[in-house]
């Protein structure tokens, strides 16, 4: 799985060489939206110390959950300022327990999503089809613990996961594995896996909680970061702002999380974070209109960082 005959890649060689702290400047100015006019965005640049603002949490190991599994759900996501997570943990200490991994409780993810060459995937998403799927190899980094997921999203506004543990990247020459990785696909979605190319590499910082008795989750992720294929593109990243993703069994609004984030004027919103990374590192390549408030969300909180990270698996 190449991407050299990728007619979506073969277009954005001046996306990728534009500086990444101009991404979303490109973004709006090539959509004809609202400029900037060179105003700086917002940057939280000192964060409290994560490990004080969950003390007091109880915890959880990744065996302890049952009703709060969750791989069927329904999603409300939030985006927040940085600023805003101090409040939000102590708000809801009482009401979660934290994941805790080895004494550790932020842990490290990053993600290499997969699409048709055409972009079916991305596309199907921001023309608001449902009954859609999204592809990606899942490296949880701190216990190094990989997985080949789909995500199936139904007509009933439902996320199905489905996946299967890899012991290595799913698109590296392992003949065994690739067989396993092309049943998967095949099952979950009546696709072809080697048809699948690389479109995305992404990663971010998480806290996970979760209550087995109201059978929810909580993510809160931050530090997002996004970087196209090409081997000499930089990353964007994103640290001004940071998502809350409450998933639940069915809709509540009575969930504590739910409750204290809309009486401080937060309410769920749309954000897709394989949608977005796509839309700022491809830039007009793609259509993403659909996806203008929340990149104007985004622009409230934020201050867009590149940085260099040349995809090392692809030059062993």
């Amino acid at each position: 799985m190449t991407n050299s005959d990728n007619p979506i890649f073969s277009q954005v060689s001046s996306v990728h060489a534009m500086s990444p702290a101009n991404a979303i400047k490109h973004f709006f100015a090539n959509k004809q939206l609202e400029k900037f006019n060179d105003i700086q965005l917002k940057h939280v640049s000192a964060k409290e110390d994560l490990t004080s603002l969950l003390t007091g949490f109880s915890s959880h190991g990744l065996d302890d959950l049952n009703n709060a599994n969750l791989m069927s759900r329904v999603d409300s996501k939030f985006i927040l300022p940085m600023s805003f997570l101090p409040v939000l943990l102590a708000g809801i200490r009482s009401a979660y327990s934290v994941l805790k991994i080895n004494d550790k409780q932020v842990f490290e993810y990053q993600n290499y999503y997969f699409d048709t060459p055409e972009m079916r995937f991305y596309n199907d998403h921001h023309n608001g089809k449902l009954n859609r799927f999204k592809v990606r190899h899942r490296n949880y980094l701190d216990t190094n613990t990989q997985f080949l997921e789909v995500k199936f999203k139904n007509n009933q506004n439902r996320t199905i996961k489905t996946r299967i543990k890899l012991r290595g990247q799913a698109e590296q020459d392992d003949i065994e594995q690739n067989e396993l990785c092309s049943q998967f696909i095949s099952q979950q979605m009546n696709r072809k896996f080697q048809e699948l190319i690389i479109s995305q590499q992404g990663g971010y910082s998480r806290i996970a909680l979760a209550s087995e008795q109201r059978a929810e989750r909580l993510t809160l992720d931050f530090d997002l970061w996004f970087q196209g294929q090409a081997s000499h593109s930089e990353k964007v990243a994103l640290p001004g702002f940071f998502v809350a993703e409450l998933k639940q069994n069915k809709h509540s609004k009575q969930s504590p999380a739910y409750q204290i984030l809309t009486a401080n004027g937060f309410h769920p919103t749309s954000f897709s974070k394989y949608c977005i990374g796509c839309a700022l590192i491809y830039g007009n390549s793609l259509k993403s209109n659909q996806f203008k408030k929340t990149l104007l969300r985004i622009q409230q909180f934020n201050v867009v960082e590149p940085t260099s990270q040349p995809w090392s698996h692809l030059n062993d």
